[in-house]
């Protein structure tokens, strides 16, 4: 049947139409990409009740997906038009939804009761999309004629947010109508065919009568009939449905199976069956071939179907398994950015380690690739990008590490803090480590004060004394306390010197009669911190000094110091 002429004037032509696949992802725009995933997520959630009860676990993962999929195309893009085509809704010149099978397909339900546009605004609230959805489910669900259609139910449910254009829907009499009979036979009477004489009448009676036996059946065979028909054996089920429809398929049939595939990993996503999901891969990348199996990966392994196949995988498990690294390997560049992704949420989590390997052994195929993604980094990825570049190429993670130093990222300077650690001291490491002590958040300073002392010695404690005399108007407690022991730690006796030449008031000596100190609180804090890590009876005076003559809150700490002070010569 003809289109109206509105319908007509504004689709794309067949060639740009021309689908790989039901429902397929669809290439285009960032927007389009958004959109598409919106809508795909928007059907499958009003199909879902069909197939499930409304309370089911499933239907309610598909609902989250819808809100947050929408949300996400709303939020980063604004405004959603949607114009609506026989199979087809487009986003512009793009098409973001294509179905063929008009039992399943959304836009020939709308393009069939008159929708022509969807305009959701930037601000639509979930509760109009909710809306929106349960009436969507309705008319997948609903089988009686007398039910309102589409456009009807949208206008009772007046919408603030979400615009629907709509013209009269039409109706077909009959999709494939007849010719009469009388037409295709010659001119005259037409023949007339009776049937035999006894065709109605009942059956005669059989002359034999058998008896109807029952036979019991065991209880063991009775719970293995029950088993083969539980709800945990469906996803065995849909995966054989998979694998013989492959078998069976050919031409456009399979990308019918395929699209019937993209549905069962849906399924084994929401079901969190993850040890399946990794045998259905595999069982349809062998269905492919070439360039076609490089593209079915491309579009299958996403970020939530990887994550489910790494955690099949123990944290601590050195080897992949060979199935999981053909298809690694299969796609080498996407796979390896996602894999990225997922190491930047994992953080310091426990599967950590093993993201790490994979994107290490990732590197294989492409070794610039973390310097690429290092660029406009920050965070938590930032900072995992430079441990992996540290296991890839040491000597660029070192440089990298250097540069990290002046950034004003906590995780990134905490993670080159960790670099430098272990690399050869020398000049621009010892530079590496200032601009640390010089970062504008306290626990990156806490971290590197400790480890510059231990690596840098005596040639770091001048750096060390300058950070305490030309900050002490800002140290903290903590940073007072890390300080002064960082002081020992690089060269014990020069701290003991130090810390006397703060403590000692003017006008006279330990020998003599000792008046009021007069350093600061933060200076008599960072000192008594370092005192008790010394032994030397010089310690000792000052730690005396301070518990009579010091600050009143730091006197009663200098006693107990005293009191637990070891005898002897200096620590070290």
């Amino acid at each position: 049947m003809a289109l109206p002429k509105d319908a007509q004037a504004d689709r794309p032509t067949p060639g740009a139409l021309e689908p790989a696949g039901d429902e397929r992802r669809l290439a285009g725009s960032p927007h389009a990409v958004a959109a598409n995933a919106a809508v795909l997520a928007l059907t499958r959630a009003a199909r879902s009740f069909t197939l499930y009860d409304p309370a089911n676990k499933v239907v309610r993962a598909l609902i989250a997906d819808f809100r947050d999929r929408f949300r996400a195309v709303l939020d980063g893009f604004g405004p959603l038009v949607l114009d609506v085509h026989p199979f087809e809704l487009a986003l512009g010149r793009e098409v973001v939804y294509l179905e063929r099978d008009r039992e399943r397909s959304l836009a020939f339900r709308l393009f069939r009761d008159g929708v022509r546009r969807l305009a959701f605004a930037a601000d639509a609230s979930w509760e109009e999309l909710l809306r929106l959805l349960q009436i969507l489910s309705i008319r997948y669900t609903g089988v009686r004629q007398q039910e309102d259609d589409l456009v009807t139910l949208l206008r009772k449910a007046d919408f603030e947010k979400i615009q629907v254009s709509a013209i009269e829907g039409f109706v077909p009499e009959e999709e494939q109508q007849e010719g009469r009979l009388d037409g295709d036979l010659p001119r005259g009477s037409p023949a007339r065919y009776d049937p035999p004489p006894q065709w109605d009448l009942p059956l005669p009676p059989f002359p034999e009568a058998t008896p109807l036996r029952y036979r019991a059946v065991a209880p063991e065979l009775l719970e293995r009939l029950r088993a083969e028909e539980g709800e945990d054996q469906v996803p065995r089920h849909a995966l054989r449905a998979v694998g013989e429809l492959l078998q069976s398929a050919g031409g456009e049939d399979l990308q019918a199976v395929l699209a019937f595939a993209l549905e069962v990993r849906e399924y084994l996503l929401v079901e969190q069956r993850s040890d399946l999901l990794l045998e259905l891969v595999s069982l349809v990348r062998s269905a492919l071939a070439g360039e076609a199996a490089s593209a079915f990966l491309e579009t299958w392994l996403d970020a939530r179907t990887l994550r489910a196949l790494v955690s099949t995988l123990g944290p601590d498990e050195a080897e992949v398994p060979p199935p999981l690294a053909l298809l690694l390997d299969a796609t080498p560049e996407s796979t390896l950015d996602r894999l990225i992704d997922l190491l930047a949420e994992e953080g310091d989590g426990p599967r950590a380690p093993l993201l790490r390997r994979l994107v290490v052994r990732g590197c294989r195929h492409n070794p610039g690739a973390i310097a690429t993604r290092r660029h406009g980094a920050t965070g938590a990825e930032a900072a995992a990008l430079l441990r992996l570049l540290a296991e890839v190429d040491p000597a660029k993670a070192l440089h990298a590490a250097l540069e990290a130093t002046t950034a004003d990222d906590p995780l990134t300077q905490r993670e080159a803090l960790r670099i430098l650690e272990g690399a050869a001291f020398g000049p621009e490491i010892a530079r590496g480590f200032l601009h640390l002590l010089e970062s504008g958040h306290e626990p990156v300073r806490l971290a590197a004060l400790p480890v510059m002392a231990a690596r840098g010695g005596p040639r770091v404690f001048p750096a060390l004394r300058s950070h305490v005399e030309k900050h002490v108007a800002r140290l903290s407690a903590a940073e007072a306390e890390a300080a002064g022991q960082a002081l020992v730690q690089a060269s014990p006796r020069a701290a003991v010197e130090t810390f006397g030449e703060w403590l000692r008031p003017r006008g006279g000596g330990l020998s003599g009669k000792l008046g009021k100190v007069t350093a600061s609180p933060v200076v008599q804090r960072a000192a008594l911190a370092g005192l008790r890590a010394v032994g030397a009876p010089e310690a000792a005076a000052l730690v005396a000094l301070l518990a009579e003559h010091g600050d009143a809150v730091l006197r009663p700490e200098a006693r107990a110091a005293l009191a637990s002070m070891p005898r002897g010569g200096p620590r070290g």
